[in-house]
């Protein structure tokens, strides 16, 4: 909240006000690991939860990337020779677990069907996000 009000002033969309500052907390440290498989394991079985959002934590909790790293992704940095899934996180790329390779082959096949179904080409971004728009 402080940083939309701080837009809103610098952009003369509301007067000036003092705020109190901002406190960023520090992270309570890495994840332990049976805590880390129980949050992969609701990521793939929780059909609750959009796939994208799935795909994408199940990559942050695999190999530890940031979520900024993870929207850069492309469908171009997956590749699928039909029996192995990798992903390009570097060189040589990583190769996904049976669980999460099906996880993405679904997410990639839902966008293919999703572009062909509304006749739009989708951007190559992997998980695309939407900009905030005030």
């Amino acid at each position: 909240m402080p940083s939309f009000l701080r837009w809103c002033m610098k952009t003369n969309r509301m007067p000036r006000l003092t705020l109190p500052p901002q406190v960023i907390k520090q992270d309570q440290g890495p994840l332990h690991q049976h805590r880390r498989l129980a949050i992969l394991r609701r990521v793939l079985k929780d059909d609750s939860l959009p796939l994208r959002a799935r795909v994408a934590a199940a990559l942050v909790l695999l190999y530890a990337q940031p979520v900024t790293r993870i929207v850069r992704l492309t469908v171009d940095d997956v590749l699928d020779n039909g029996t192995t899934v990798t992903v390009r996180l570097g060189d040589p790329p990583s190769p996904l677990p049976e669980p999460v390779a099906d996880l993405m082959r679904a997410y990639i096949q839902s966008r293919q069907q999703d572009r062909h179904e509304t006749g739009h080409r989708s951007r190559r971004n992997l998980a695309p996000i939407r900009p905030w728009r005030p």
